[in-house]
């Protein structure tokens, strides 16, 4: 088992931009637009600004709550040209708000299997 961490210990202290999307009552096709949205968040995971997004869910796995995108951006400003840039919002389909937040704590594990091409994300 681990010892606590020491009092006053320097901590991560990562910053990342947190994008709340949320839809407004504008009309139309969604759908293309979701297209259109989902290769901008593939381009944003290629070009390694993407931290982590997907929705906020209810227990059943219900979309509740904005869609949550979790960027990486060297100031608010460059983070807000990206939020700017989601065909959701340049469309007027979602509006957002923007957070800074910054990582001091916590882990993930990751385990990869080759042979069967596999993984998982704890």
């Amino acid at each position: 088992m681990s010892q606590p961490p020491e009092p006053g210990r320097k901590r991560l202290g990562k910053r990342f931009y947190v994008i709340l999307s949320r839809p407004t009552e504008k009309g139309g096709d969604r759908a293309a637009v979701r297209a259109q949205h989902f290769a901008f968040i593939d381009d944003l995971e290629r070009r390694g600004i993407l931290f982590a997004a997907g929705p906020e869910v209810d227990e059943s796995d219900e979309p509740q709550g904005p869609g949550i995108i979790v960027i990486r951006a060297p100031s608010l400003e460059a983070a807000a040209a990206v939020a700017d840039s989601d065909p959701f919002h340049r469309l007027g389909y979602r509006r957002y708000e923007l957070r800074t937040w910054r990582i001091s704590e916590g882990g993930f594990t990751l385990r990869t299997r080759f042979s069967g091409q596999t993984f998982e994300l704890d």
